[in-house]
């Protein structure tokens, strides 16, 4: 398991707590592009704790999830306990082995990123149908722009213990097409992309749980690590104790010739 999966491995409790769910208006976006029902075979990428996975399960498919963190692979069986037709394949993957064109639909949820592109998407045409689906959708952390001092004693504190700044440039509609369009490398075609957005407060206690699965934030060297942590708990308790985090949805949707 690469060090970032075991991050998010150790960071369970905190994970299901922290991380946002996705919009309605993104699944609603994914079913009106490839419809889904009864007889359909949908295989999730990076299941996590099930974040992204119940909605899909609601549309009364069949569900196969990937995870290689064993502790988040059991608290999505936690999660989706009520559901019958998911099954938890508790590897990667590269060590997934199925039957090619064996899927209506295929998606990645915050969790392709972590796959090289030229291992992803070949795999993925190769186990989707003729005419399948596949779904690349994923969350962007923004700053908050309703407490410009708070985010300005933030991005301080990040070039102190970062040794720089938080990124300015948000994700956009330009970043989702040409995000889109490497789909279309692949023999992919009839691309489609979408932004959506969504704020979330955080207290401060709930900040410091949300950083920690930040897998890049936990590999920082302790001793800068505790003091950009302790920095930013003590910043958001001084600007009223509630950060705001702006979210950036994109969702990818290419099909399979």
């Amino acid at each position: 398991m690469s060090e970032f999966n075991t991050t998010f491995n150790n960071a369970v409790a905190a994970y299901e707590k922290s991380r946002p769910l996705y919009v309605k208006e993104l699944y609603e976006d994914i079913w009106r592009y490839y419809p889904l029902g009864e007889d359909s075979k949908v295989l999730e990428i990076g299941m996590g704790t099930g974040k992204a996975t119940e909605p899909f399960l609601q549309t009364g498919c069949s569900l196969v999830g990937i995870e290689p963190g064993e502790n988040l692979l059991q608290m999505a069986g936690k999660n989706l306990a009520g559901y019958e037709k998911v099954t938890f394949f508790n590897g990667t993957l590269q060590e997934y082995a199925c039957e090619p064109e064996s899927f209506d639909l295929i998606y990645a949820a915050t969790a392709f990123h972590w796959i090289p592109e030229e291992y992803g998407y070949p795999r993925v045409f190769e186990l989707l149908k003729k005419g399948g689906t596949f779904a690349r959708f994923a969350y962007h952390a923004g700053p908050d722009y309703s407490r410009p001092e708070l985010q300005a004693d933030i991005q301080a504190l990040y070039q102190k213990y970062v040794g720089k700044g938080e990124s300015s440039k948000a994700f956009d509609i330009e970043a989702a097409g040409k995000l889109a369009e490497t789909a279309v490398k692949y023999g992919f075609e009839d691309i489609k992309y979408s932004i959506y957005h969504m704020d979330k407060d955080f207290t401060a206690e709930e900040y410091m749980e949300l950083l920690r699965t930040y897998p890049d934030h936990m590999a920082l060297e302790e001793e800068r690590r505790q003091g950009l942590f302790t920095g930013i708990y003590q910043a958001i308790r001084e600007y009223g104790g509630i950060i705001t985090v702006h979210y950036i949805m994109d969702l990818e949707l290419a099909r399979k010739r």
